[in-house]
């Protein structure tokens, strides 16, 4: 199943707040939602756009920028502009109290997209201790688990464990696909069919989520289903040839 190149997801794109905001900060809160309704949307470009005019704001809060910070490098990352997304996350740790929650949090993530995992895992377990229901942190750690970074730090448990809270947290379609994949990798393909089937319902657009039934449902023997959803995919886009012929070769 494809992996996800996100470091941190789009359920954790905070709202942000200030106990005394000014006209422009109010300002710089609505666009910055504007660029959540994009992200959520896969509409990069645009959600990068409203987030580098929120941050703008002079009187914008220090923790507001921080947030703001960190939805920019989320989306730089979507856009793979690696050495982008370092630069800003590096920018929203400083907007915060050293060792505090948010500072460790995005420390981890610029540790993730250097490479520095085993770094990362740290900062995050720290950070989980720190405010174990934040979505933010369990889906950082579940990625971690998943081996999305490094196949040594693979601990399924665990990555059931902190996947299952980010999902439950935030109820996103992202937050639920890496759901889905972790019980594709347990080998539990009749929980992954369920939250894919989910998936597709509510976004039968996102050709990705056909393609990832379809091994689920070729994994379940459920041969002619999984016909239908490949050759869905392949005339949407047929580039997947190679990859849906190696997995039924594969898996015969």
């Amino acid at each position: 199943m494809k992996k996800l190149l996100l470091f941190f997801i789009a359920g954790s794109l905070l709202f942000i707040s200030s106990c005394k905001p000014g006209l422009q900060e109010e300002d710089a809160l609505k666009i910055n939602q504007e660029g959540i309704v994009f992200m959520n949307a896969g509409k990069y470009e645009l959600a990068l756009n409203a987030f580098l005019r929120a941050v703008q704001s002079p009187r914008i809060s220090k923790d507001s920028k921080g947030t703001i910070y960190r939805n920019i490098a989320l989306t730089y990352n979507q856009l793979e502009k690696k050495d982008s997304a370092v630069h800003f996350c590096t920018l929203a740790a400083k907007c915060y109290r050293k060792n505090s929650y948010d500072y460790l949090l995005n420390l981890a993530e610029v540790d993730i997209l250097t490479g520095k995992t085993a770094n990362a895992l740290t900062r995050l377990l720290k950070a989980v201790k720190i405010d174990p229901e934040d979505m933010a942190v369990n889906n950082s750690l579940g990625l971690i688990y998943l081996g999305d970074y490094d196949d040594s730090l693979t601990d399924l448990d665990k990555a059931l464990i902190y996947n299952s809270k980010a999902f439950e947290i935030s109820g996103s379609r992202v937050t639920e696909e890496v759901l889905g994949r972790t019980f594709y990798k347990m080998e539990n393909y009749e929980k992954a069919e369920t939250h894919y089937e989910h998936l597709l319902e509510n976004h039968p657009e996102i050709i990705s989520y056909s393609l990832d039934m379809g091994m689920i449902k070729l994994k379940l023997k459920k041969s002619a289903e999984a016909e239908k959803l490949f050759a869905k995919v392949l005339a949407s886009d047929s580039s997947y040839k190679e990859t849906i012929s190696l997995f039924k070769e594969n898996n015969r």
